[in-house]
């Protein structure tokens, strides 16, 4: 929403009041906040940039400082050719009476670059825009924005409006034809437009739109590969995350340019052997990387995924688990264009129709979502859902009809098609595929479009979008589809969104969602993956709140895989390797798990624990401590094991060696816990609360270490030490909302994990919150589940906002303070009264 901008003829043919050498020529192009002018300057001879900003649009703090000032100046230390940077700074004062003559503006003088801005670029020049331009445009931001970084520089309006494309093909023959510059450095949008204000998001945005514009059909091979490299690293992944516990490369320009110059290489490292081939068995770490290869991603799940019962029960579903536990690997797996592609997709073995989604695009087209203004905008997200679940409900039902019900389907389908015209009360078009399902599809991705453009101007009162589809329309169709069709009406639609997790799909937009995702029918059913239970939002826009085990199922697989008996989990782990040993293109010295790491089947926690009271760090390797490790992350299952055979001199190394397991028990140990360390170490990176989450983890470990070498446990009768792997509250909390915010944020880095069914000893439903599995070796702990940290409320409070503070008070230091712990500890199972000793001062 464009906002104060006085009227352009006001500036042009004139000369700047405080700039008599500076004439306004012609207006180039109006945003939201200012006009920009190209300009004549007769004393540099040649022409200038005039950016023209009513003041009220520019920044200032609450004493009225001009604080886009300070910004400018700091991009006045960048050295990169890409920044166009500001010559002049002046002011433009004309009072007027009448308001549309008044002139209040700042004027921003800079170098003329002569080209359009890339948003222009993309619409009149389509067919310039290549994989190699992308790529160019890309490596061209990365390279600045690793200057920015170390400058301690933002951009903060880096949409594609302030990117300008300069092509010098007339004049360098040297230089790429298309050379890029960024400009409006600290020039701040005033518009309300919810937009991305962060640098690497603004880029990521950016990169969409880039992409979009690419005809992929078109591709080469090679230009496939990076296409797909771009858009399921660089767009979903490496500029979008700001957690370096899931993604090292996030927030890295300088790595991520090195990652971007090498795709040619590695395309053709991979062109070189068979596409359903891994180089090594630990490629292939999360499910966006894998792309749209169906054999890969086939050659690769296991079916013997724990909770693949409950994810395929006919209930509405959310689950939840870290990031790497398989989520977007058994969502896509389960759905009907995966199966058809693999061959699988024979009606026999489909008790439903799946569809999947992941939230990638919902992500771009409402980004930093908040409720709107006026009730019409509230249904435009569901419109958007919806045609995007629909279309690829369709389309994916056109092709298995098709093949396996050709004579019905074929029957069938103009009447479906009418059906489904009419639940969506759209006039069918007058044309030739109005009443197939594939005519119904290109209307369908029109409609996304168009919601995303509604949204653009949500607060805009001069705008007011179309009519949108309701809640009701998504399951009206499928209902639809279900009386038209025997084949449909046998097997419900399961609709898998992958994803749907805050703050990337912000809470307000969940609400705004769950009013069609929480519905509950017999026609289709919704399974919502998200990365921790406080990433959903539990009610919709109307404040309803949805129940637990009524409206939806909370399925988290961090609690399955900690609660199963080691025997369920080695069936999973060995079949999860088992594929990979035997999917590389060149053999790999080992097929199985237990040829790797050999098997440590005797493990014993309490004799474990008695060597470390000794004062020993007992070695830890074999398959059952890797199952151990494991809290649902298989990814860091895989990665660790690829660490093992790195350190252990690769593949060529240990495919000469002649012992009863190919990877020393010594090295085993050494990754196992240089890998916790590394957690921690990224942890700490994350912006705002990354320190603080360290040390709440750290005082928790050396407080359940006091305890294992001084207390015994009371759970056992041999008295082994007592080992406290997970924290449990004598009473249910409640926090402070400092404290609950770091707790949410322990929960949503899945650093502890949180399980509703525990008890404490004075018989309350409590949370018990177990470490996260791989973080045990870090602090010399065992794998044991038996024992807990007792706290009262105020006690975990302090725990979460003084760690400490709290380790200091908490931690056994001698043997006379343990027995006195555990006597208040006792006591205070009955009634409330546990308290720490001060420290001496």
């Amino acid at each position: 929403m464009r906002a104060n901008l006085p009227n352009p003829a006001l500036f042009i043919g004139r000369t700047i009041p405080t700039r008599n050498d500076v004439t306004i020529r012609e207006l180039i192009d109006s945003g939201n906040d200012g006009h920009l002018f190209r300009a004549s300057s007769a004393a540099l001879g040649r022409d200038v940039a005039c950016k023209i900003i009513p003041r009220g649009n520019l920044v200032h703090d609450a004493s009225g400082h001009e604080m886009w000032r300070d910004e400018v100046h700091k991009a006045d230390a960048l050295r990169n050719p890409t920044v166009v940077r500001f010559e002049d700074i002046q002011e433009w004062r004309e009072p007027s009476t009448d308001p549309a003559q008044n002139v209040d503006c700042v004027v921003l003088i800079s170098e003329f670059v002569e080209g359009q801005c890339l948003r222009k670029f993309i619409s009149s020049n389509r067919e310039e825009v290549s994989v190699s331009f992308v790529r160019q445009w890309l490596a061209t931001m990365l390279n600045l924005l690793a200057e920015m970084q170390v400058r301690n520089v933002a951009h903060g309006d880096l949409h594609a409006g302030n990117v300008l494309v300069e092509d010098r093909s007339s004049y360098d023959l040297m230089g790429p034809r298309f050379v890029f510059r960024v400009t409006d450095f600290g020039v701040g949008d005033s518009s309300s437009e919810p937009r991305f204000k962060d640098d690497f998001k603004q880029l990521a945005q950016v990169l969409a739109e880039l992409l979009r514009a690419i005809d992929f059909s078109a591709c080469s091979l090679k230009d496939k590969y990076i296409f797909g490299i771009l858009r399921d690293h660089f767009l979903k992944r490496h500029l979008v995350e700001d957690d370096l516990t899931r993604d090292p490369l996030a927030r890295q320009p300088r790595e991520l340019f090195t990652t971007l110059q090498r795709l040619s290489n590695d395309y053709e490292a991979i062109a070189a052997i068979d596409s359903t081939k891994l180089l090594t068995p630990f490629d292939f770490l999360s499910c966006e990387q894998i792309g749209e290869d169906p054999s890969m991603l086939r050659a690769l799940y296991s079916d013997r995924f724990l909770g693949l019962t409950e994810i395929e029960s006919r209930n509405n579903v959310v689950l939840t688990g870290p990031r790497g536990c398989g989520k977007s690997t058994v969502f896509r797996s389960l759905s009907l264009d995966q199966r058809m592609r693999t061959g699988e997709g024979a009606p026999e073995n489909l008790p439903y129709l799946g569809v999947y989604y992941r939230c990638d695009d919902l992500y771009f087209a409402f980004p930093r979502y908040v409720a709107p203004n006026q009730e019409a905008a509230f249904d435009i997200p569901i419109h958007f859902v919806t045609a995007t679940l629909l279309s690829r409900l369709l389309d994916s039902l056109d092709g298995w009809a098709r093949e396996h019900f050709s004579e019905e389907f074929l029957r069938q389908e103009p009447i479906a098609s009418e059906s489904v015209w009419r639940a969506l009360a759209i006039s069918p078009p007058g044309t030739p595929d109005a009443m197939t399902f594939r005519g119904i599809v290109a209307r369908l991705n029109k409609e996304r479009l168009r919601a995303a453009d509604w949204h653009r101007f949500v607060n805009d009162p001069k705008r007011q979008p179309g009519r949108c589809f309701g809640p009701e329309v998504l399951q009206r169709v499928c209902a639809e589809l279900a009386s038209a069709f025997a084949f449909v009406r046998e097997r419900p639609v399961y609709f898998f969104v992958d994803d749907y997790s805050s703050p990337k799909i912000t809470k307000a937009l969940q609400a705004n969602l769950n009013r069609v995702f929480m519905q509950r029918t017999s026609v289709c059913f919704f399974k919502l993956s998200t990365e921790s239970p406080v990433s959903f939002a539990k009610n919709d826009l109307d404040q309803k709140i949805y129940v637990e085990n009524r409206e939806f199922i909370l399925h988290n697989l961090g609690l399955i895989y900690l609660h199963a008996e080691i025997s369920t989990k080695l069936t999973f782990v060995e079949d999860v390797f088992r594929r990979r040993l035997g999917q590389t293109a060149s053999p790999f010295p080992a097929q199985q798990l237990e040829e790797l790491v050999g098997s440590s089947a005797a493990h014993n926690n309490n004799e474990m624990a008695r060597r470390i009271r000794a004062g020993e760090k007992p070695g830890l390797w074999g398959k059952e401590v890797l199952c151990e490790l494991c809290s649902g992350d298989i990814h860091f299952l895989i990665s660790l094991v690829g660490d093992m055979v790195r350190l252990s001199g690769g593949a060529v190394a240990i495919h000469t060696s002649t012992d009863a397991f190919k990877i020393p028990a010594q090295i085993q140990n050494r990754a196992i816990r240089e890998a916790a360390g590394g957690f921690l170490k990224n942890l700490r990176g994350i912006p705002k609360c990354g320190e603080q989450l360290v040390g709440i983890v750290e005082a928790f470990g050396q407080v359940a270490l006091s305890h294992l070498k001084l207390l015994d446990s009371k759970n056992d009768e041999g008295k082994p030490p007592k080992q406290a792997s997970r924290i449990e509250p004598y009473e249910p909390f409640a926090l402070g909302e400092t404290a609950r915010t770091l707790y949410e944020e322990l929960l949503r880095y899945s650093v502890f994990i949180e399980d509703f069914r525990g008890k404490s000893r004075r018989g309350n439903v409590v949370p018990r919150l177990y470490l996260r599995r791989f973080l045990i070796p870090h602090f010399n702990l065992t794998f044991s589940k038996r024992d807990s940290i007792e706290l009262e409320p105020d006690q975990f409070e302090m725990f979460l906002l003084q760690p400490r503070r709290f380790e200091e008070i908490a931690r056994l230091k001698t043997e006379d303070a343990a027995r006195r712990y555990e006597a208040a500890a006792d006591a205070a199972a009955l009634q409330p009264g546990l308290d720490f000793e001060e420290p001496p001062q």
